[in-house]
């Protein structure tokens, strides 16, 4: 497919080069442009288009052209300079590829953050599995909203939203009949090598087609300043056997390919219809190395007798969508437009694995294993704009529908053959068993965007009644622990949200907003129900729903040559559920509800021109929780990233074509957790170095160079290690993958034509 892919890149690039010799609008605008610093766009603080400066609310916008720019190519790397915000990497038995399991916003992570690709709802985490289903190409913005948002977007956005938007025909055509880019890029960080290509037609005066394929070939992470030896678990693995060491990830190879089809048909003024189709595929081998040799029991610690020869694992991440959007301009007095999406979009992943090894009877065997997970989601969101006054007061009001109904599927099943007794045995329903469910929400929302005083002041409230049933469907491999069978769980909330923002003296912004959340329990929450010889996994089917009432205060001032802005937040989480809780004097694990978690702390961010082609900017998250199991315990840390900051400087030379940034990135060592039993990372700073030529008016070069001075330094994500660890979790889970990156070179090559 590669080569393929070479062929019609170079045969589409070659047509253009005529029309590639004259600048496009876009890069008009670029060149003539007299400022460095500008106000993205959000689509996602009050579901119409606005300033990010100019909303009562915290959004953190990172565009298509920096993620090029800077080599941004998986979560971890999109975050890396936003403070406050990061992508947890889970190395266990479980997760066999050490895929990222989702984005964490203040603290709060998981399947409590919302995550979409063009407004469609992607996957949830589970224990076993991942939430690594982005592929950044085709990107055209990400949206990073903090805080609760669930009044305009639904339950799951508790903590937040991660919102991807993908380029349409008219980002390629910029008003001509065919347009297109073509990208070649390599990381040093898992020696991957991308290859993308779009290109865009217009069929006719109402007709825009577009299409995009992209694939990357890549192998492990490679974390060079981790320490082979384990560091301060020390390594217990089998190393005379051929395992990895504990500073490494299993070998892998990665195949991820993406296709993104749009059609975007204009059959009259007033109406607009967008077809989407969009497709993505990472397909990982593993050779699973490091549990090679003797096999300890992962609960106890001893050994089991058997010796793992060999072992391949194969992880395969697909997600597909289908989508169609009609956006229809009334102009009547009460409704000014009408937005209706439908979108069906399948998604999981299959992981397979074949271990060669010798029993504990000293016979030849070989289990071959097969987990697989998908969630089917079909929504529908209405939503309606009217813009109308009453008196002094100019209104912008969004109200509508949302809902999605949801199909959870999780099977698993090991064969294992004895090669020297000639026998086979099947196992259905191991790894974290969960019954199969049907989840159904429907919620009917509105949002009010109120001007006053001459557009000085703007009050933004919401409400919304949010609705949501999840019905479980046991298969036959299901095991129902007697007592807690699983039933239906419904309820309803009505959630509301306010917002005011002022603007007075030059410039100045005063803004805050009171939000609240609701999240139900998950399938795997409420079902997980597994028997085994040394521990019982149990359901929970009274878990109550996690909520949420955050408070935010902010000031801004935006001045000739830039801005800055600092908010305070205050959430103020409960019934927040603890995943894997032991039953004290049992072997039984579950999931409970928390009494309540507490988070509070301060961001900032500002920007200035220090003259026409340089610029400073720099931004900071300090945040701090506690948290309390049951009512009448004592308050525990909850355990949260240190002081983060960014601070970047950018300087165009217009005459070279060049422009290069530095970014430094730092943060304080991590003091509170939520036992003295844990690991506290250092702090540390990073130096990124990065440089963009447009040596022609088609083509840019993009380099860059992250962890300039190689810095040894752990990430956030490993003060939820302990201190210590016993031998299983040494072996499966060493605290040295934690480590970030070492010294990395990035280098792609954009080509517009």
């Amino acid at each position: 497919m590669t080569t393929a892919l070479w062929l019609s890149l170079a045969a589409a690039s070659a047509v253009a080069q005529d029309a590639a010799q004259a600048p496009t609008p876009a890069e008009d605008s670029r060149e003539t442009a007299d400022v460095l610093i500008l106000d993205p766009i959000t689509l996602y603080a009050y579901r119409q288009e606005a300033g990010v400066r100019d909303v009562a609310a915290s959004i953190s916008v990172i565009d298509g052209q920096q993620i090029g720019a800077r080599g941004l190519s998986d979560m971890k790397e999109l975050v890396r300079y936003t403070p406050g915000v990061t992508a947890p990497r889970q190395t266990s038995g479980a997760n066999p590829a050490s895929s990222l399991t989702g984005f964490n916003i203040r603290g709060v992570g998981g399947n409590r953050v919302q995550m979409v690709v063009d407004g469609s709802r992607l996957p949830e985490l589970i224990t076993d599995g991942t939430r690594d289903y982005l592929d950044l190409n085709f990107t055209r913005q990400v949206e990073i909203v903090k805080g609760p948002a669930s009044v305009l977007w639904g339950s799951d956005a508790l903590g937040g939203i991660v919102a991807v938007e993908t380029i349409d025909p008219e980002d390629l055509l910029q008003g001509r009949d065919f347009g297109g880019t073509a990208r070649l890029s390599h990381d040093t960080l898992n020696a991957a090598t991308g290859i993308a290509g779009a290109f865009a037609q217009k069929l006719g005066p109402d007709l825009e087609v577009m299409i995009g394929i992209a694939r990357e070939e890549s192998a492990e992470v490679e974390l060079s300043n981790a320490r082979d030896d384990g560091g301060i678990y020390g390594c217990p693995r089998n190393l005379s056997y051929g395992a990895t060491p504990c500073g490494k990830f299993n070998p892998m190879d990665i195949a991820a390919d993406r296709l993104l089809g749009k059609a975007v048909w204009t059959p009259a003024d007033a109406h607009r219809l967008e077809f989407t189709f969009d497709w993505m595929k990472r397909d990982t081998d593993i050779r699973f190395d490091s549990t090679l040799g003797p096999v300890y029991n992962t609960v106890t610690g001893l050994p089991t007798g058997e010796v793992n020869n060999d072992y391949d694992r194969r992880m395969l991440v697909k997600r597909k969508l289908y989508a169609v959007e009609h956006a229809w301009d009334i102009g009547a007095p009460f409704l000014d437009n009408l937005k209706t999406t439908l979108s069906y979009s399948p998604s999981g992943y299959d992981r397979s694995g074949q271990r060669r090894y010798l029993s504990a009877a000293g016979d030849q065997s070989v289990a071959d294993e097969l987990l697989s997970f998908e969630e089917k989601f079909l929504q529908l969101d209405i939503q309606a704009t009217s813009r109308f006054a009453t008196g002094a007061a100019q209104h912008v009001l969004t109200w509508g529908f949302d809902g999605d109904r949801t199909e959870t599927d999780y099977r698993s099943r090991t064969i294992t053959r004895n090669l020297t007794a000639g026998t086979e045995t099947e196992v259905r329903g191991g790894g974290f068993n969960f019954a199969n469910a049907d989840t159904r929400r429907a919620d009917l929302y509105v949002h009010d965007r109120i001007t006053l005083l001459d557009d000085r002041l703007e009050i933004t409230p919401g409400l919304r009644y949010a609705t949501y049933r999840i019905d479980p469907r046991p298969d036959e491999d299901y095991a129902v622990t007697p007592g807690f069978e699983p039933r239906e769980r419904k309820d309803e909330k009505l959630l509301k949200s306010l917002g005011a923002l002022y603007r007075f003296g030059d410039g100045w912004q005063l803004w805050g907003n009171y939000g609240e959340g609701f999240k139900m329990p998950t399938a795997q929450q409420l079902y997980t129900s597994l028997p085994g010889a040394f521990f019982d996994l149990i359901p929970a089917p009274d878990l109550k729903p996690e909520g949420v009432k955050s408070i935010e205060l902010g000031l801004r001032r935006e001045l000739p040559r830039g801005y800055f802005g600092v908010t305070a937040f205050n959430a103020e989480y409960d019934n927040f559920i603890q995943s894997l809780y032991n039953i004290p004097g049992t072997s039984q694990y579950t999931y409970r509800n928390l009494s309540e978690v507490h988070v509070w702390g301060i961001e900032a961010e500002a920007a200035w021109e220090l003259g026409d082609t340089l610029a400073l900017t720099g931004s900071a998250s300090w945040q701090k929780g506690d948290q309390r199991y049951q009512a009448g315990d004592e308050k525990t840390p909850h355990t949260l990233p240190p002081l983060m900051a960014t601070l970047g400087l950018r300087w165009d030379l217009p005459q070279q074509n060049l422009t290069l940034d530095l970014i430094g990135t730092f943060a304080s060592s991590v003091k509170y957790v939520e036992s003295d039993t844990r690991f506290k990372p250092a702090g540390y700073g990073v130096i990124d170095a990065f440089a963009q030529w447009r040596f022609t008016e088609s083509a840019v070069l993009n380099l860059g160079v992250m962890n300039l001075f190689d810095k040894r330094y752990f990430e956030a994500s490993a003060a939820g290690y302990d201190l210590t660890a016993s031998s299983s979790v040494a072996r499966l889970n060493p605290i040295e993958l934690q480590t970030g990156p070492g010294r990395v070179f990035t280098a792609s090559l954009d080509y517009r034509f």
